[in-house]
């Protein structure tokens, strides 16, 4: 707080209160909404202002001296681009790789191609960094095997990204993932792949 200065011909005192602290600023403008009439009557008190002058607050806020380091913001600007270019391109092939999955069921070519697409989303689950996000990539795997009919290696697949869900936290949703891809594994072991469906007909 600035020393009192006086305006002879209106007889306003001002006050002056100068900020390099976010948290002090706060705390004055809450007293100025909250408890106006104790914080002027706290000034005319601590400088003997007679109530008859009528009293002026000034609020200046400086920035505190900074030194940036640029080298490391550009460093984690350029982390935080290829984190989110991995994102958008891990959505990309997950929407691409459940279409051609789902085609999967009737002709093995889109299996092949969905199996392609997997392999290329496990390599990214692994620079990303999240293993529920690759795990989830395992199962898009079980799926591609068992429709390729390989039911047996896509069941291994899937009981071991399902013991490895329980023997950790949060993962949730993977434990739900495995047990819809279950669910398919049963379907196509009744039903048979698009290569052997036919006889099933």
């Amino acid at each position: 707080m600035s020393p009192l200065t006086q305006d002879a011909s209106t007889s306003t005192q001002s006050v002056i209160f100068e900020f390099t602290n976010l948290d002090d600023f706060h705390g004055v403008l809450n007293l100025l909404e909250t408890r106006k009439h104790i914080l002027y009557s706290e000034i005319r008190s601590f400088y003997n202002i007679s109530d008859k002058n009528e009293v002026h607050i000034e609020i200046l806020v400086k920035n505190p001296p900074q030194n940036i380091d640029f080298g490391w913001e550009r460093r984690m600007k350029h982390l935080f681009r290829y984190m989110l270019d991995l994102e958008k391109l891990m959505w990309n092939l997950s929407t691409l790789g459940g279409a051609y999955s789902a085609m999967g069921d009737f002709d093995t070519d889109y299996a092949k191609t969905a199996m392609k697409i997997t392999t290329h989303q496990i390599s990214l689950a692994k620079k990303y960094g999240d293993p529920v996000i690759l795990a989830r990539c395992y199962l898009y795997t079980a799926l591609a095997e068992a429709q390729l009919g390989n039911l047996i290696q896509a069941v291994h697949i899937v009981r071991a990204v399902r013991h490895w869900s329980k023997q950790n936290p949060n993962t949730e949703i993977v434990q739900r993932c495995c047990e819809g891809v279950y669910q398919k594994l049963r379907a196509i072991h009744i039903f048979g792949t698009a290569d052997t469906s036919y006889k099933y007909k």
